[in-house]
């Protein structure tokens, strides 16, 4: 069935890009009893001077070229970070542990608060327009996939889901900060993911005014985007990060299994079809299935002009450029809250 709905233009020419300015900060401890290689060189761990640039280009690509990322600095710092409770490991506790995982520090989170004051980020935002921080590390390091902060905590839908957003102790700042937390003992695609994970948190607080939940809100846009043929066999579409249409459970993205999905479809939003085409794990491809669903999965966000139901037509714009996007074409039927656990 063709759907109904109708969009309406912008008064403004439509934004083609925006530029992101991004800190790279890379925690690769020295290890003096390992002949004084890193953390990362003595584990034989990913390089994230070569995989960076490669997110880069993988978000350019799936935004179609809205989303132009600066790498403004890469710091290496050569040192374990500080938790939040203020624990640091060593050298040989990291190790101790390492060895014996029951050992972990139980308070994981790190500080942000810490790595911005080391760094000068409040600083250096200011005054180098930086939007974003990219922190590489080791597991058990203690960031999230990804973190925010929002001015003053302010959303503007109630949510019951704490993964959406949460007060961090990232220090308050003038305008949205985003910082992600990547791994460098993974790969891209692990990295990658992280950043699809940011994506879902933010629209469902934009698009999905609160809520990820089918059964509560099944015709939300943003709800009807993640559908799956497991649970909703006659209207799947383009899935969630962890699984396609055609995913029969978490992370299965080499899955044959066929089945027919309005992915494509999402390409026309607002202006969608009904059409379903046949989708399996070769629609995306291998040999890393997980790296190229997700640049498949991101690759089909809506990235149109214009807007619908007092939203962007171009999702891209609440993932990469959310301070603007929210100051031109407030949130319909949205109020400023503070985002805290009392929500929850």
């Amino acid at each position: 069935m063709v759907s109904t709905l109708i969009f309406a233009a912008l008064a403004s020419a439509p934004q083609t890009s925006v530029n992101i300015k991004v800190l790279v900060i890379t925690y690769d401890p020295i290890l003096n009893s390992k002949n004084n290689q890193t953390l990362r060189e003595y584990m034989k761990w990913h390089d994230p001077k070569k995989m960076t640039p490669n997110l880069v280009r993988y978000i350019d690509e799936a935004s179609g070229g809205f989303a132009k990322y600066q790498v403004v600095d890469h710091i290496t710092v050569n040192e374990f970070p500080v938790k939040r409770d203020g624990f640091n490991y060593t050298e040989e506790s990291f190790l101790r542990m390492w060895d014996n995982r029951e050992l972990a520090h139980k308070a994981d989170a790190v500080s942000y608060a810490a790595i911005f004051k080391k760094h000068k980020l409040t600083e250096r935002i200011a005054k180098e327009g930086i939007q974003e921080v990219w922190l590489w590390g080791a597991p058990y390091f203690g960031w999230d996939e990804y973190a925010m902060k929002i001015p003053r905590d302010e959303v503007f839908y109630p949510t019951d889901n704490p993964w959406f957003y949460r007060p961090y102790d990232i220090p308050e700042q003038k305008k949205t900060v985003w910082v992600m937390g990547y791994n460098y003992e993974r790969g891209e695609a692990e990295a990658i993911h992280s950043f699809g994970h940011r994506a879902e948190g933010i629209l469902s607080l934009t698009i999905g005014k609160g809520i990820w939940d089918h059964k509560r809100t099944p015709n939300n846009p943003w709800n009807r985007f993640t559908k799956q043929a497991k649970e909703f066999p006659d209207d799947a579409q383009v899935g969630n990060v962890h699984g396609g249409p055609n995913a029969e459970s978490g992370y299965d993205y080499a899955q044959k299994k066929t089945v027919m999905s309005g992915a494509a479809d999402w390409k026309n939003y607002p202006r969608l079809t009904g059409k379903k085409t046949p989708i399996n794990s070769e629609t995306w491809g291998g040999p890393d299935y997980h790296l190229n669903f997700m640049r498949w999965w991101l690759d089909h966000l809506p990235k149109n002009t214009s807007h619908y139901q007092g939203f962007y037509n171009n999702w891209w714009q609440y993932v990469v450029n959310y301070d603007d996007a929210i100051e031109k074409l407030p949130p319909p039927d949205g109020k400023k809250m503070r985002a805290t656990r009392a929500m929850w």
